[in-house]
Formats: structure tokens, sequence, C-alpha cells
């Protein structure tokens, strides 16, 4: 295999993944030609970022949007033919998808082709899009078991869910020893979770007063509301002569997650199937707090999943309440035999060499291939 298109787009959830198989085909194929087709999102800079060829598509959502999403959708089709122009110029072996609507055109495009294609479908419940798309995928992978039977299981391979290189990284380092840092990163994904943010905030005091180090990744949308709260909290504080044990950190995005995770002791975050690829990779114990308005609910059946093994617990985002939260989080502190037994249940359901076995099956189906009929 000589060149290959990966297409994904909207949030980093879709987009990571794709980047870590990306990376991890470049290091076992040096020679190969990689190029990123996606949509209007921030796949662009992050694919620009890690070297990777970006070409930008007018994709929008079509499917659960109405006669709105139908009429947009119907404009998008010249994505297809846009897919199809730079197929014929870039001739790759293989385009792979990995969800989100901005995959649908260029799959669609690369099987009117003849090219051959591949999907990987992360959360337990597909979605619209992910369903037609396995109806022509020629392979296709799965983070969860395909319990309901959605695709065809002669073409279909459980691989979990790829995760970027230095994070997957973390699943084999030693255990942290000495005294826990009683650190709590709460993470809402690349568009922040305010639910989350609000209940993490009106439990602050609380923390900070039982000394925890607190890390909110806010999401850019939400960075400056969380800023201003957060600074009340403080004043609050010191108006009250009170001592500051803890440390609050906020941040809009953080760069370096694999440092992120490493010192963390606990995470707060919704549950999508990137994050939890992330938090298992990292071995982390997890307060999950689904996203109710997700797609077929999938984040509530991701967090279902990982509860039921021990390696989180699971609060529905109508029963957050903050006064509730904060004494969670010091009754698991208060049992860190809990915590240990949280941290390996998570490292059991973990797939560190997802991006390594997506990407050898991607290699043997893109093998003598001529880049279709393009």
């Amino acid at each position: 295999m000589k060149r290959i298109v990966v297409t994904t787009g909207g949030t980093g959830g879709h987009i990571f993944p794709a980047l870590a198989v990306a990376q991890a085909l470049r290091v076992m194929h040096p020679g190969l030609s990689a190029a990123f087709v996606g949509g209007q999102g921030p796949e662009g800079v992050l694919a620009r970022k890690a070297g990777l060829r970006f070409v930008a598509l007018p994709a929008k959502g079509v499917f659960g949007r109405g006669i709105r999403g139908v009429l947009e959708g119907l404009m998008s089709t010249r994505a297809a033919f846009q897919a199809m122009n730079f197929y014929r110029t870039f001739k790759p072996d293989l385009v792979a998808g990995f969800g989100g609507y901005a995959s649908f055109y260029p799959m669609l495009a690369a099987w009117f082709l003849g090219i051959p294609t591949a999907l990987h479908e992360q959360n337990s419940v597909p979605g619209v899009t992910n369903k037609l798309l396995g109806k022509i995928a020629t392979r296709i992978f799965t983070t969860y078991p395909d319990e309901a039977g959605v695709f065809d299981p002669k073409k279909t391979i459980l691989t979990g869910n790829p995760v970027r290189h230095d994070i997957a990284a973390l699943w084999d380092a030693p255990a942290r020893t000495g005294d826990a840092t009683r650190h709590i990163l709460v993470l809402g994904g690349s568009q922040g979770a305010k639910a989350v943010n609000s209940a993490v905030l009106a439990a602050l005091p609380s923390l900070l007063g039982a000394g925890f180090r607190v890390t909110i990744q806010t999401g850019r949308a939400d960075f400056e509301r969380v800023i201003e709260a957060a600074a009340e909290v403080s004043e609050a504080r010191r108006s009250q002569g009170l001592a500051k044990p803890g440390e609050l950190v906020i941040e809009n995005f953080i760069e370096d997650m694999a440092a992120a995770y490493s010192t963390a002791d606990l995470i707060i975050a919704r549950s999508g199937a990137s994050t939890l690829a992330e938090v298992t990779s990292a071995k982390k114990p997890a307060i999950l707090v689904p996203f109710p308005h997700a797609t077929h609910d999938h984040q509530t059946v991701n967090a279902s999943f990982m509860a039921r093994t021990g390696a989180a617990v699971l609060i529905e985002q109508k029963r957050l309440d903050p006064e509730a939260l904060a004494a969670l989080v010091i009754d698991l502190f208060d049992h860190p035999e809990r915590l240990a037994a949280m941290s390996e249940a998570a490292g059991k359901l973990a797939a560190p060499r997802a991006a390594e076995t997506i990407a050898r099956e991607l290699a043997a189906l893109g093998r003598n291939t001529d880049g279709g009929r393009a």
C-alpha cells in the first residue's frame, strides 16, 4: 500500500483515533503517503499539525435534522464530487472512515470509484451514518462487541478504539508510588460540558477545602464562564480567611493529554468513546456523567459498560448534585483500595494496541491495490 485517505471530522472524539491510526501506519510504512479528508471543523488544524495533507470538503450533517438537514445534505453532495476529483489525482489504495457526517461523502465517493473502504465504529450504538456506510465498507472495526448485529460479522473485527501513541504508552507505565496527589482531572471533551463544569464549580469549596488539586478542561466555549466563576470561588474563600490547601487549574484545551492523565488520580468526564478509550489506556478510575442528548443515548450505554466492570461510577446528569459529587470524591479518596480496584478494572478494558491492530488490517486490505477505478 502506497497511499491512504483517512476521513472524519467534527470533534476530537472522531479526529484523534483517525490520527492515531495514520501515525501507526506511517511508522509501519515510512514511505506511505497519507491524506486526511474532512469538513470545516477542527480537523484541518489537527491534521496539518500531525503532518498530514488535508483536504476540506463542504460536508454538513444530514440525518436527524429534519428538512433543514435534508436540504443542507443535498447541497453538500458536491462534497462527493470533490472527493472523487481528489481521488482521481491522489489515487489512494484505501479510504478509511472514522465516523461523523464528514466521512459520509468521502466514503461514498470511494465506493463509487471501486476503492476499498474500511470503517471504524467507536460507540456501543452505531449512528445512522455508520449504519449506512457499514453496508458498503469492505472492512469494519468496532470498539465494542456488535451485540445488536448492525454490521455483517464476516467483515467485522473487534479492535477497540485507537488512542494517541503517548496516551497508549501510559498503559505500560509503572504504577505511581508514594502518597497520592489527590489530583482530579475534569474533562468535557473538545466541546466542553457545561453541566459537568457547573457541578464541579459548585463543589469546589468542598474539594479545595479538602486539599484536592482540581484541573478543569472547560472546552473553548465555556472557558470564560468557568474562569469568572472560579475567580468568585477563590475570592469568597479569601474573604472568609480560609486556608488554601487545594489548587485549581483552568484550561480551555489541554495539548499534552498524556501528561494530564499521568498525574491525575481521578477523572470526572463525559463518556464519549474516545474519552473512555483514553481513560482506560491510562488506567484511571472515573466518575462518568453521560451527555443525555447523545444520539441513541450511546454515552449512557458506554458509561454503563464501564460501571458494570467496576472501572467507573455513573451519575446521570439529572442527578448531578454538587454536594453529592464532592462527597463521592472525598469518599473515594478515603478508600484508596477502591480507587486502586477501579484503576485495575479500567486497565483490563483498555485496547492500547488498537491503532496498531487497525493499521495492520488496513495495510493488508490495501496491499496490491491500484487505487480502484480512479
